[in-house]
């Protein structure tokens, strides 16, 4: 499994359309296997960020399968206006703004709660 952020600068003050537009977001692709499965999207401060999870497989594969599908391609161009940049499929990863985790800390209290 492997979990990471894409961030990139917005335009301050769209951050009501860009969250109208995630409301669009087909969630129910998901389900079906297009290559992450989990997404968390960030909005704020003047940063928008996309925190991806993919579970199984080669991490550029999955994600770029991802990319390619055409209801996703279709949500990231409503956000260009918005958003100063996103992914996309003809990238390589390497070339992108991506972070991963470099410290997990998670209290006792939390960790005894997860049992």
């Amino acid at each position: 499994m492997q979990t990471v952020m894409y961030v990139s600068a917005m335009t301050t003050g769209d951050e009501v359309e860009v969250r109208r537009i995630h409301n669009s977001f087909p969630v129910e692709l998901l389900d079906q296997g297009i290559g992450v499965d989990r997404i968390v999207a960030f909005i704020g401060s003047g940063l928008y960020a996309l925190e991806l999870t993919v579970a199984q497989g080669d991490f550029q594969e999955q994600f770029h399968r991802f990319l390619r599908t055409p209801e996703v391609k279709s949500l990231f161009e409503q956000l260009r206006p918005h958003v100063a940049t996103l992914p996309s499929a003809d990238q390589n990863t390497a070339a992108m703004p991506l972070m991963a985790a470099a410290l997990l800390w998670q209290s006792a209290v939390d960790r005894g709660a997860a049992r």
